[in-house]
């Protein structure tokens, strides 16, 4: 029971060396990690013509909730994890293992996906652009907050000009889908150009994230501290609010004065039209490397619009949170820890929740005829509700037991091999 107690408490100004969870963290992840499943199961059911009017309506609702957003905040926690994870071996006076520590993460983390990348879902799997990335930030653990924060902004506002650019001159749209063992052999250059560039979450845009996320979470660190981390919270909280609604108050000026940049929509398409199409999920890079294109916040586009809006949206959640289960100390309830402990397997939930789908829609690549659209359980709401309850239901063991998910006690394990950190 002291391994469970200590990992429920948040680390103190005391406990300079503690490695004690942050509660807030954790319920975070869940949410992104829940995020991206209601993003999977619940948002397809907007467009299939033979869901149910209620399924319909929850894919509106999910996509508006989730598209882009759940990602966004992923790869933000993701930064806030590489801090959390080397500040053991920073406080020990070793830097290179703190670097090393994060980069063998990001090997596990592409290995993982290459292998998960040749299952038949219609998702694209995030863990081997997401891998990459954390070896791009890994030295940046050990740089200083300036050098983070300018690289940052230099990718958020140069980032989707650049891919646009690239995507226009290759004339392609989008590359790399799911990145697996046999795409790496059988098309190198393309899954590498994917990965950096031009796929759907592409290293040019996850990198910037991660950035922020290392900033995060040495502001909270910081804050700690000095005993003010409910303030700073809530201040990063109040900052991300303003940020999002900046961003969309800017992404809906762009859409209705398009006429002002030049913009008109194809022959035979109504404005209306064009300005829906504009704003919906995109495959990693704006539309255009125009100022306008840049200015629209479309899902998954990296433009510096919609990264602003969903760094806006991840300040706000994680602030949030924060506030609400660290700045006392106090700890999760019974019932709040089944949620804090399935946030903390994110990477164990996201690889069940892959398997799982797989394993539902493997009929349909099959070749069998489903009569009547997807089955309840394949998609909708009531997929996404037997999943949650699987996700629940390891939350519930893990809070219970005190352990860890398997893969992360597996990739920690790895990594204090390896780097004996």
């Amino acid at each position: 029971m002291e391994r469970t107690t200590r990992s429920l408490t948040r680390p103190t100004a005391s406990a300079g060396r503690s490695t004690a969870r942050y509660v807030g963290i954790d319920l975070a992840r869940f949410l992104a990690v829940v995020g991206m499943m209601a993003n999977h199961l619940v948002a397809v059911s907007e467009f299939d013509p033979t869901a149910s009017a209620l399924n319909q309506r929850a894919g509106e609702i999910a996509t508006t909730l989730t598209s882009g957003i759940a990602a966004a905040l992923f790869a933000v926690l993701g930064g806030v994890s590489a801090v959390f994870a080397s500040r053991r071996a920073l406080q020990a006076g070793r830097p290179g293992a703190a670097i090393a520590s994060i980069v063998l993460r990001g090997v596990i983390l592409i290995v993982l996906g290459l292998a998960l990348g040749a299952l038949e879902v219609p998702i694209i799997v995030v863990l081997v652009y997401y891998g990459v990335s954390l070896i791009l930030v890994a030295v940046f653990v050990v740089a200083p907050s300036w050098v983070v924060g300018i690289v940052a902004a230099v990718l958020w506002l140069g980032g989707g000009y650049v891919n646009s650019l690239a995507r226009q001159t290759l004339e392609l749209v989008e590359e790399a889908g799911s990145p697996s063992f046999e795409s790496l052999a059988g098309a190198p250059f393309e899954t590498l150009r994917g990965t950096l560039l031009t796929g759907v979450y592409p290293a040019i845009t996850w990198v910037a994230y991660l950035l922020v996320g290392i900033l995060i979470a040495r502001a909270l660190l910081a804050a700690n501290a000095r005993g003010k981390l409910g303030r700073s919270a809530l201040g990063l909280a109040a900052l991300g609010a303003l940020l999002a609604t900046a961003a969309t108050l800017v992404s809906n000026w762009t859409l209705a004065n398009l006429e002002r940049f030049g913009v008109f929509p194809p022959e035979g398409l109504d404005m209306a039209t064009f300005v829906e199409y504009l704003g919906m999920q995109q495959f990693g890079a704006p539309n255009a490397p125009e100022l306008w294109s840049q200015l629209v916040a479309a899902p998954h586009s990296g433009s510096p619009a919609e990264m602003l809006r969903t760094v806006g949206i991840a300040l706000a959640v994680i602030g949030l949170l924060v506030t609400m289960c660290d700045s006392r100390g106090t700890g999760p309830g019974r019932f709040t820890d089944v949620f804090r402990a399935a946030g903390a397997a994110p990477l164990t939930i996201y690889t069940l929740h892959l398997l799982a789908t797989a394993l539902v829609y493997a009929p349909l690549y099959a070749g069998a005829e489903l009569p009547g659209g997807m089955s309840w359980w394949a998609a909708g709401l009531g997929a996404f509700g037997i999943q949650l309850a699987g996700v629940l239901v390891i939350g519930a063991i893990l809070s219970a037991t005190g352990r860890r998910g398997p893969l992360e006690a597996l990739t920690s394990g790895i990594v204090r091999t390896v780097t004996r950190t």
